[in-house]
């Protein structure tokens, strides 16, 4: 398959097999994910453009959409940007093929699925498209996709409260992005990342604030200092969800976008923000990971931990040594996740307290997820340790501050990953009676994502795995690989991991004493407390604000509504030639009266017929106006409107309250008048303004290519077709919602009316027991009630 139709289907393939699975899933149950899986072969097959992106000529396809607005859904696979997608592709494959044997019978597998894959296209979408508004359309996919994958226990209000913390962290950074890359597009001249104008960019003055903002961005969705709160809650989300996101996909989008954009923050001093953002990130997450009890809350920080290394080294001018710790951590930190998974399937826990020697119990468990786990501390043979002295390495050239951060975060991150390691050693001990083991089907998607963890520290002749598979990225980010086998000699950067290991263990040894004094040092107030904090002052606000303005009788309403018309009017002036009234035909000036004779009556009729029948006359009148001015299909509209109007208005006139006559005092009705002339008087001007040209006119335009480019001779039903077809499409739309919401409430009146009055409920029909729950996350008190 060439490349044109290769990318495309790698984006759009997944979003095929999402709008499958709803179907699938209720006919194939957890098997569906035994054939939904293929949703992710085609971007399996990127593997063919690989010698491409090696040769520094990345094959690219383009979809035309709207050319002359620039708005081409491109796709673009360079070296780094097919890296990425081979490991959401591969990661996506044995998700899927885990999640169809972590789904108990009974599950909604159409709906999981469906948002897994659509989850998925999003982020092949991300890291492919060129085109700087499909970008953004990507990631916001991935911000509502995301939101729908966390909160699938929709039950559970630790879960909603999750997805919608994700969802509005997340959705705020996706408004900088939008701002970010129309500033990017308009100073760089270009509607693609790869056509941006560099030199004129960084002389534009909407240099800085669009990299301001795209770093907004990019720390809100990889959960960097002070937007972290959000992915240890998203925990909620089912185990294989979390492997996904924590692994190689949401998560590391805004590393991703720091990577991509990595040429525009080199030299700069928001290079150095993230860089100290990143350091201050991974220090925290680290920091609140050894504050966890529940196995899946230590990996969630411990991933806001490594997204701030990434950060850091991607920001600061080191893509060589993040490159080769993006691959590491996603294989480590997917095989851990998903070992989690098989661990609270097999005891029904995932308390760390409550958890002990299960490599007895689970040999195959425990060999899947120590490699993993040491790989994460930095341990050689692994290729995290290749990694972290590539980190060491980047840090010592920016600086001792820099230095001191990395080896502190990394101390706590060697002492967590040993706390983990705990579950497996020592006397046994779990809740559960009878510890059974896994499935195949658990242990054999987690297998290659293991194997790769052993695999990425092997030495080639100058290379480990990992390092090597980092030359695919140099293309397009633009560094040199460096070789580097296991084995590189004694080094600074080896006396600091020597330093980490041994601090580690006796921070390890020491645990209960640390434990202690960060009970002592954690203050009254946190992220999470800040985040509900605001979120409750907004409520407040947005109810008070709705007492205050809509409270109020519809006529204050209308007068705050035309005092601001009329402010326009004052703004622009009232001043307008007026038409000599000489120049009016003799027809349009009696239909115009008619109008204004039906506007009036209806004023002041005291009589709903009598007013009825003003109304109508002067919808017959604008129609004749309609005919006067040669527009036939306009005026067989109004035609049709106003006579539905006014059998509309007859069939309910006997649901209506009697008429009331309008009493106010006679200050507010001169003061009314006054408001009414100026309302008039302004948009009188703004008419006889508008028909001076101030564009030409577009008219020649759809009279000459009516027939050649749609075929109609009729230009007004072509243009609302046709030219205008996604208008009257979305009108369209807009009522037919309109028509159901109406719908539903006469079903529902009709139900309130039949159904007799509830008698409480029936014997035996109490509510089904709350599902189980495990602690949660703790930063402090972390969660509103503590532990979710």
């Amino acid at each position: 398959m060439s490349a044109t139709l290769l990318l495309p289907a790698a984006v759009f393939a997944p979003f095929v097999g999402a709008a499958l699975a709803p179907w699938l899933g209720p006919r194939l149950k957890r098997r569906s994910g035994l054939l939904l899986w293929l949703a992710f072969a085609p971007a399996l097959a990127l593997t063919t453009l690989v010698p491409a992106a090696l040769r520094s000529a990345p094959a690219s396809s383009s979809i035309a959409w709207v050319p002359t607005l620039g708005l081409d859904l491109t796709f673009r696979a360079d070296g780094f940007s097919l890296l990425f997608a081979l490991m959401v592709g591969v990661i996506g494959v044995l998700v899927t093929l885990y999640a169809a044997a972590y789904l108990v019978p009974g599950e909604r597998q159409g709906r999981f699925f469906g948002y897994l894959l659509a989850f998925g296209g999003a982020m092949l979408g991300l890291v492919l498209a060129d085109n700087l508004i499909a970008l953004f359309a990507f990631w916001e996919l991935t911000s509502v996709t995301s939101f729908l994958l966390v909160g699938y226990w929709d039950s559970r209000a630790a879960a909603r409260d999750g997805a919608v913390k994700a969802l509005l962290v997340t959705a705020f950074g996706g408004l900088a992005l939008l701002v970010a890359v129309i500033l990017l597009g308009l100073g760089g001249h270009s509607a693609t990342l790869s056509g941006l104008d560099v030199t004129a960019l960084r002389s534009s003055p909407l240099f800085a604030p669009a990299l301001a903002l795209l770093l907004v961005a990019a720390f809100t969705k990889s959960a960097q200092l002070p937007f972290h709160l959000w992915l240890p809650t998203a925990m909620e989300a089912p185990t294989p969800v979390s492997a996904f996101l924590h692994s190689a996909t949401m998560v590391k989008a805004g590393v991703f976008l720091i990577a991509k954009f990595g040429f525009l923050l080199d030299g700069t001093a928001f290079g150095q923000v993230g860089l100290y953002v990143g350091l201050a990130t991974m220090f925290w997450g680290s920091y609140l990971a050894l504050r966890q009890n529940d196995l899946k809350a230590l990996l969630a920080y411990s991933t806001v931990s490594q997204l701030g290394i990434l950060t850091a080294m991607y920001a600061s001018g080191h893509p060589f040594g993040a490159t080769a710790h993006l691959v590491n951590h996603a294989a480590f930190k997917a095989t851990l996740f998903l070992v989690v998974g098989i661990i609270d399937h097999a005891t029904g826990s995932r308390d760390i307290r409550a958890l002990g020697g299960l490599a007895r119990k689970l040999p195959l468990t425990a060999v899947l997820a120590v490699p993993a786990a040491l790989s994460m501390a930095g341990v050689p043979p692994f290729g995290g340790f290749i990694s972290k002295e590539l980190f060491y390495e980047a840090m010592q050239h920016e600086g001792a501050l820099a230095a001191v951060l990395a080896v502190t975060g990394s101390v706590m991150t060697f002492a967590y990953s040993l706390r983990f390691l705990t579950v497996f050693f020592g006397p046994y001990r779990a809740d559960a009676p009878e510890v059974h083991r896994p499935h195949t089907a658990f242990w054999l998607p987690v297998l290659p994502l293991a194997t790769a963890v052993v695999l990425f520290g092997v030495a080639w002749p100058q290379h480990t795995v990992a390092t090597a598979l980092t030359a695919l990225a140099a293309p397009g980010l633009g560094y040199a690989v460096k070789p580097l086998a296991l084995w590189h000699g004694l080094s600074s950067t080896l006396l600091l991991s020597a330093v980490t290991w041994l601090t580690g263990v006796l921070l390890h040894l020491l645990r209960a004493r640390f434990a202690a004094l960060q009970e002592r040092l954690t203050p009254g107030w946190n992220a999470n407390s800040v985040y509900y904090g605001l979120l409750a002052s907004v409520e407040r606000g947005a109810g008070d604000f709705t007492r205050l303005t809509q409270g109020a009788p519809f006529a204050t309403h209308l007068r705050v509504l035309f005092l601001g018309v009329a402010a326009v009017g004052a703004v622009r002036g009232f001043g307008v030639a007026l038409p000599s009234l000489s120049a009016v035909p003799v027809d349009m000036a009696v239909a115009t009266g008619l109008v204004v004779a039906g506007v009036g009556g209806t004023l002041l009729t005291r009589s709903r017929l009598s007013a009825l029948i003003y109304l109508g006359l002067a919808g017959v009148a604008s129609t004749l106006i309609f005919v006067l001015l040669q527009a036939p299909d306009l005026a067989l509209t109004q035609l049709l409107v106003d006579t539905v109007t006014v059998i509309l208005f007859l069939s309910v006139f006997r649901f209506l309250p009697a008429m009331r006559r309008y009493t106010r005092p006679a200050v507010q009705g001169v003061l009314d008048g006054v408001l009414a002339t100026a309302v008039g008087a302004t948009v009188f001007s703004l008419l006889l303004s508008v028909q001076a040209p101030v564009a030409p006119h577009i008219d020649p335009f759809f009279l000459r290519y009516s027939k050649l480019l749609a075929g109609g001779t009729n230009v007004v039903n072509v243009i609302l077709v046709d030219f205008r077809g996604y208008d009257t499409m979305g009108e369209i739309t807009v009522l037919a919602i309109a028509a159901l919401a109406v719908l539903a409430l006469l079903r529902l009146q009709t139900q309130q009316r039949l159904e007799p009055e509830a008698e409480g409920p029936a014997e035996g029909g109490a509510d089904p027991p709350a599902p189980a729950t495990v602690p949660g996350p703790s930063e402090g008190d972390e969660d509103p009630g503590g532990a979710s």
